[in-house]
């Protein structure tokens, strides 16, 4: 999934569920910036305030080892291969196919929810709903995700192997609402996006509510469950096979659902990439692509072999008094106790993940 789900409709279930429109905008940001924090920052080195980010997306997915925990918690988590979205035509399978609604996935989300942090519910939202845009695919480099050549969004000769990971080899097709594809692994090869999306909102929005108000009826959560469904389905428009990512006229649709008075009754608050970022340094988020490209010429490699070398942008904190006060420390001081709880969890189901 992208924006769209990811801060648009997560901003949209949360305010649904019945969270303030603060919450939830904390919730969404929280749930869009796992993709975004993507840049490993050292934040006022050789001072006691000195801090250290966790990422939780890599930009270089061809060296994935320094980030093998990232594809497991927060965009591939394992599933069930023996449900029925997962059988192929190979009938092949494996303990790590991520597949929609999945008891880790849940036993993941209900962690981060019984925290009562926003910024890990956000976060863990986020890889709770991408078991259903990510179904059959493997957080690491596995045969499994190659895919026929009808799918193969672009095939670059002799790193064929190198690409196996995720759902790189189906470039954005599995995240794009109200996109009709094909997958011709499956033995059900067509995919409605927008069926897969729509699922993924109404689960989300059930813990979502739960949580807001445990005793909420069974009546109720389904009345209003089927409500935020056919509204989203009718923001997203038609399923055809030619949709587009980020697609403007839908996302301005999301910002006039907003204005609705079961949605917060008020706008969106505009995503900005790296505004709690921003917020904390008294570096700006954008000189950091100068950074990088400082460092990438320097090390004659890869961007992301770089900084998966340990190498970190410099950063100093605005206000290092009130540095734990910040939006971004929160939300790194949240991922970094999601991360080590989860691969916990991770680490009992399926041992190989620690070697």
């Amino acid at each position: 999934m992208d924006i769209e789900f990811h801060y648009y409709m997560t901003y949209l279930i949360a305010v649904r569920s019945g969270l303030s429109t603060g919450a939830a905008a904390t919730i969404a940001q929280s749930a869009q910036e796992v993709d975004d924090n993507h840049i490993p920052i050292s934040v006022s080195q050789g001072t006691p305030q000195a801090y250290e980010s966790v990422i939780t997306q890599t930009m270089n997915i061809l060296r994935p080892k320094h980030n093998e925990r990232i594809y497991p918690v927060f965009h591939f988590i394992p599933g069930d291969p023996r449900a029925p979205s997962a059988k192929r035509r190979d009938a092949s399978s494996s303990l790590w196919v991520t597949t929609p609604n999945s008891d880790l996935a849940n036993e993941l989300l209900d962690m981060a929810i019984q925290s009562d942090n926003l910024y890990r519910i956000g976060a863990s939202s986020h890889a709770f709903a991408d078991t259903w845009a990510h179904q059959n695919f493997l957080g690491r480099d596995d045969p499994l995700n190659e895919m026929p050549p009808e799918t193969v969004v672009e095939r670059v000769e002799n790193v064929l192997e190198l690409m196996r990971i995720g759902h790189a080899l189906a470039g954005h097709l599995p995240d794009i609402p109200s996109l009709i594809w094909t997958d011709g692994r499956l033995i059900e090869p067509e995919v409605d996006n927008t069926a897969r999306f729509m699922d993924a909102a109404d689960h989300l929005y059930r813990k979502l509510a739960k949580y807001k108000d445990p005793n909420i009826s069974p009546t109720l959560l389904d009345s209003s469950s089927a409500s935020l469904i056919a509204d989203l389905r009718s923001d997203i428009g038609p399923a055809i096979r030619n949709a587009k990512a980020a697609d403007p006229d839908r996302i301005a649709r999301y910002k006039q659902r907003a204005l609705k008075p079961d949605y917060g009754g008020g706008p969106i608050p505009e995503y900005v990439e790296a505004k709690w970022a921003d917020a904390a340094f008294n570096e700006a988020r954008e000189s950091f692509g100068q950074q990088i490209e400082i460092m990438a010429a320097e090390r004659a490699g890869l961007i992301g072999d770089a900084l998966a070398a340990g190498t970190h942008i410099s950063c100093t904190w605005k206000d290092p008094t009130q540095r734990s006060e910040t939006d971004w420390y929160k939300f790194q001081e949240a991922i970094r106790i999601h991360l080590d709880e989860c691969w916990q969890v991770l680490t009992k189901r399926l041992p190989d993940l620690a070697q």
